[in-house]
């Protein structure tokens, strides 16, 4: 048996205590990018894998899944997690460059949510860079000081008024682990539900600061963020239908 993990530092609160947990039940880890534990889900090669809101509708039609609904990780708000800047002298938002290959690409969730987002607020169809053409707006994680323009978790509560999903455990049904609820339970860590996330401004900008949390607890909201995530992505034809949200030990 082997579950799949996402190895960003973003997921550490969820995998705090990951090796004890699995070494003790005699279940093996494979650790990639969240996007590559989505595919190894799907093509029967994990039982389990923290995956992105995508990894878990790519499945619909092919393969009966189950969310944990305990610990994930979800955005409410501003979170300084992810976001777009724009290009100094840029006098459109017609294009825009993702995140290097190494966080993922332009195929990464947060990218493709990214994308979406601003595409449905400013109602223009956003394109990648071509080779050579300098980008409107550039995607990405932000560094750890700086302010970006435009930030994935709030620009998505606005539009959707939901936090935002961005990994959940998922198992297939045919999985033969036990108890997978206490397993990703146990690999938490028990005293994180959420952390408050305040904006650093200047003390002399006319800017109050953007408020929100990172969340790391199953709840309505994050089922409702989910929902309306898999919605989109279906409208924006990235999933050939609308998945049911389906719950570990309730579906």
């Amino acid at each position: 048996m082997t579950i799949a993990i996402a190895n960003e530092d973003l997921f550490g609160p969820l995998l705090r205590n990951i090796d004890a947990a699995c070494a003790s039940r005699g279940i093996a880890l494979r650790r990639c990018s969240l996007e590559e534990c989505g595919e190894l889900l799907l093509a029967s090669m994990v039982d389990a894998a923290l995956v992105s809101p995508l990894g878990y509708g790519s499945g619909v039609g092919r393969v009966d899944y189950r969310i944990v609904g305990g610990p994930c990780l979800a955005l409410q708000d501003y979170t300084h997690v992810f976001g777009a800047d724009f290009t100094p002298g840029a006098a459109d938002l017609l294009t825009y460059q993702p995140e290097s290959k190494a966080a993922g690409g332009q195929g990464s969730f947060m990218s493709t949510i990214m994308h979406m987002t601003l595409s449905e607020k400013f109602d223009v169809e956003l394109r990648p860079a071509q080779a050579g053409e300098t980008a409107d707006c550039v995607f990405g994680a932000p560094p750890s000081s700086a302010m970006q323009s435009l930030d994935l978790g709030e620009e998505w509560f606005d539009l959707a008024e939901a936090p935002l999903p961005i990994a959940i455990w998922t198992i297939r049904v045919d999985s033969e682990i036990e108890n997978f609820d206490a397993l990703v339970a146990d690999a938490a860590d028990a005293a994180l539900q959420q952390r408050p996330v305040s904006e650093l401004v200047p003390v002399t900008s006319e800017h109050a600061p953007r408020e929100g949390a990172i969340l790391y607890r199953w709840s309505d909201s994050v089922e409702e963020g989910l929902v309306a995530t898999l919605n989109a992505l279906y409208f924006r034809q990235l999933l050939p239908e609308i998945p049911a949200v389906k719950l570990y030990g309730r579906d």
